[in-house]
Parts: structure tokens; C-alpha cells; sequence
């Protein structure tokens, strides 16, 4: 839950951001370069033990960064990996709704709203349901 909430505090603003790899606008260049050190060493280790959580992190890594397309493909893989990770799918959803990608968008989110039980995230996966399905 705290991923989740930091994720939609100050991850998704940048996330969704025209420019797909950009730097983030408040961080300082010590933090981006610890950032990029950080997906580095995520990388290596994802290659040594790949699992879900290590995708996870990769993700909201390069969502910190503003990299939406490192960021997708991390998610991706993580529920590739763990289709119970409801806070992928909300990424995911995230992530494909800025992309224009409503069918990819709308699917995530129902799935996260299948697969989480936290009240705020099945508010959130509702809302955006809503929003994708009234435009049809």
C-alpha cells in the first residue's frame, strides 16, 4: 500500500508526462543519477533471480525517472510473472490510458479491480472504468 501511495503521489505525474524520457523535473541530478544506478543494479539482479517483485521495483523506478515505456514493460513482465499484483495492473492502466490505449487501459483496470480488496484502489480502478466505458 505504501508503493501504491507513493507511486500516486509523486510517480504519476511525471509518469504521464509528454516526453517519455526525461528527467524528473524536482529531482536533484544526485537523485536522478542514484535512480539510474538504482534501474542498473535492478536490471543485473533481475538477470541473476528474475521474479515479480524485483519488476515491481524496476517499474516504479523507471516511472520515477519519467521512462513510461521501461516503466510498461516492467509491469508487464511482473504480472506476467504474478497476475495477482493489483498494484501492476493499476500501473499498467495508468500507463496505457496516457497512451492512448483505452482497450489495454480498460482491461488493466478491471483487472486490478478484480485482484485488489484496498479501498482506494478499487475507488480509483472504478473511476477510470467509468471514464474509458462512457466514451464508448
Amino acid at each position: 500500500m505504501k508503493t501504491l501511495l507513493l507511486a500516486s503521489l509523486l510517480l504519476i505525474p511525471g509518469l504521464l508526462a509528454a516526453e517519455p524520457q526525461r528527467p524528473p523535473r524536482n529531482d536533484s541530478p544526485e537523485v536522478v543519477a542514484q535512480l539510474n544506478k538504482d534501474a542498473a543494479a535492478l536490471e543485473l539482479q533481475i538477470k541473476v533471480s528474475p521474479n515479480a517483485d524485483l519488476y515491481m521495483k524496476l517499474g516504479f523506478t523507471y516511472a520515477r525517472l519519467h521512462q513510461a515505456d521501461n516503466a510498461l514493460r516492467a509491469f508487464e513482465t511482473a504480472v506476467s510473472l504474478d497476475p495477482s499484483k493489483a498494484d501492476a495492473y493499476y500501473m499498467l492502466g495508468l500507463i496505457y490510458e496516457k497512451k492512448g490505449l483505452k482497450d489495454q487501459a480498460l482491461t488493466a483496470w478491471k483487472t486490478c479491480l478484480e485482484k485488489t480488496a484496498e479501498p482506494q484502489m478499487r475507488t480509483t480502478a472504478i473511476r477510470h472504468i467509468h471514464h474509458l466505458t462512457a466514451d464508448k
